[in-house]
């Protein structure tokens, strides 16, 4: 093989292109500022080829995109929310770059993409997109596609997250009991199933379309537990796959919280049969008006709640009662292990994220005991 460099053009940019054996071109490239630049692509391409790969000059980033999408996504049976997540993620690509083929983006194109995307997301949601294509790439390379990794050093930036680790829950232990209590005394009152479904969220971490999931078989009063393995969508009225395979699981429960919801079967059956309304798919948090409650409803409730106990922040969502039920668990001392695996992770990965200031406090108070310890 062969590789000749030229500078053209008025801004005087660099292209290369590579010749085999028969002085065919089977690579070429254009726009480099520098000669450096223009050499230090030509050799990595050139080897590539020298190793077997295939250059492909009409494939675009989308095109590969579907490749991996449908080779390695679809086959894992995620939800439609999860799925939805990689479309528009596909979408972003196809609209960026268009039919430009793959091996011709180059990491300053892919900078400004990136860039681009950050200025009305968060880092979190450009950092998903990154790794998406990262992972595109890497796929194809494994195809022996010849490509540059054009993800490699990228910055990601974004905007700052509505919310800071704090206000995303109630982290006072305080605070927590007392919101339990009033939902408590509330049940006595009106026997609202939304107070039940706040009440039993916040005893076990639930996601928001888990906790309305839950049928009455869900609860295993032998074991004090709590089974969930799949969630419902209100606004759809549909059931829907768990999020991952570790969703599906056996969450400990106290008795006092599964004798609330033994009260509330009773309750709950006798209200159906006077207002002649049918429970057919079993669920716990059913309403006299024949349907489980919405995110709005269970938001609109809860704030309400928070208004008037004083407890910030005020703006807390369904969401936010699972970050709490974290909170409070390592506030506690448990385990972070077994909190995951309570919330339905894999590992600690996204607790460390998510909490990693209450891990370092706790850390501290642990290493605070050590020096007592060795101290003695």
């Amino acid at each position: 093989m062969a590789i000749s460099y030229r500078q053209r053009g008025k801004k005087k940019t660099w292209d290369y292109r590579i010749f085999d054996k028969n002085k065919v071109v089977v690579a070429s490239n254009s726009g480099f500022k520098t000669k450096k630049e223009a050499i230090l692509e030509a050799t990595q391409i050139e080897l590539e080829l020298l190793h077997g790969n295939i250059i492909d000059s009409s494939v675009s980033l989308y095109d590969l995109w579907q490749t991996w999408y449908n080779l390695q996504i679809k086959p894992l049976n995620k939800s439609e929310g999860t799925l939805e997540h990689h479309l528009h993620r596909g979408k972003l690509m196809l609209e960026h770059f268009k039919d430009k083929p793959a091996i011709a983006i180059r990491a300053s194109d892919y900078q400004e993409f990136i860039n681009g995307y950050a200025q009305t997301v968060s880092k979190d949601t450009v950092r998903r997109l990154n790794a998406e294509v990262r992972k595109v790439v890497r796929f194809a390379k494994r195809d022996k596609l010849s490509i540059t990794d054009f993800t490699d050093g990228v910055i990601i930036t974004g905007q700052a997250s509505r919310k800071t680790k704090s206000q995303k829950a109630i982290t006072s232990t305080k605070d927590y009991h007392r919101l339990l209590s009033t939902l408590k005394n509330n049940m006595d009152r009106q026997h609202h199933a939304i107070d039940y479904l706040l009440y039993v969220q916040l005893k076990s971490g639930l996601r928001f379309g888990e906790v309305l999931g839950l049928t009455w078989d869900c609860v295993l009063y032998d074991t004090q537990e709590i089974h969930t393995y799949r969630r419902y969508d209100p606004r759809k009225q549909e059931w829907r796959p768990p999020k991952t395979d570790t969703s599906v699981r056996n969450i400990p429960i106290d008795i006092e919280t599964l004798n609330l919801l033994a009260q509330f079967k009773e309750l709950q059956a006798q209200e159906l049969k006077d207002n002649d309304i049918t429970n057919k798919d079993n669920f716990i948090f059913y309403s006299s008006f024949g349907e489980v409650p919405s995110n709005y409803a269970v938001n609109t409730h809860l704030r309400a709640l928070l208004e008037q106990l004083k407890i910030a922040p005020y703006d807390l969502s369904a969401t936010g009662i699972r970050h709490t039920y974290a909170s409070i668990m390592l506030a506690y001392g448990i385990d972070i292990w077994v909190i995951a695996e309570n919330m339905g992770h894999k590992d600690i990965t996204q607790i460390t994220k998510t909490y990693g200031h209450l891990i370092k406090e706790k850390a501290e108070k642990e290493n605070n005991r050590i020096r007592e310890f060795l101290s003695a």
